[in-house]
């Protein structure tokens, strides 16, 4: 489960209506990076400008909003546990809009319902991409003759 929490890759997955993300740095998640994601709310785009804060591997995930976009603020944490041979993952999300950031042109109820299914999404993708079996690696190609 910290593969996909942590794995860059997912993000667009995760969120279900993110269009685009930028990473910096890219690659793996580590504290410090900053996420720029480009979602959608109806026909209009919205920005969400996070930051990861702190990493406890197989144990831990926490960002935070960074200024501008969306959100006035913005925390999640997710914590990993073993549980009984199983992991189970428990994340908290704290947010407060920016309203002068929507302002006339979003729906204020709308937004907030939007919000509330993505971080459903979000919990169950989640689930269902650290449930994945992974692939067998390529097997090496083999040469004729000797």
């Amino acid at each position: 489960m910290y593969e996909v929490l942590t794995n860059t890759a997912y993000i667009l997955k995760l969120f279900r209506d993110a269009v685009s993300v930028g990473v910096d740095p890219p690659g793996r998640s580590v504290v410090g990076q900053k996420y720029h994601l480009v979602g959608k709310a109806g026909r209009r785009k919205f920005d969400i400008n996070l930051e990861v804060t702190e990493l406890v591997p197989d144990k831990k995930v926490v960002t935070m909003q960074r200024p501008g976009g969306i959100f006035n603020s913005f925390w999640q944490c997710t914590t990993l546990e073993p549980r009984g041979g199983r992991t189970e993952a428990k994340t908290i999300f704290e947010y407060e809009l920016s309203l002068g950031y929507i302002g006339r042109a979003l729906n204020v109820i709308l937004v907030k319902r939007l919000i509330a299914e993505n971080l459903d999404a979000y919990s169950r993708m989640v689930k269902e991409l650290s449930e994945l079996i992974p692939l067998p690696p390529p097997s090496e190609p083999t040469q004729a003759g000797g």
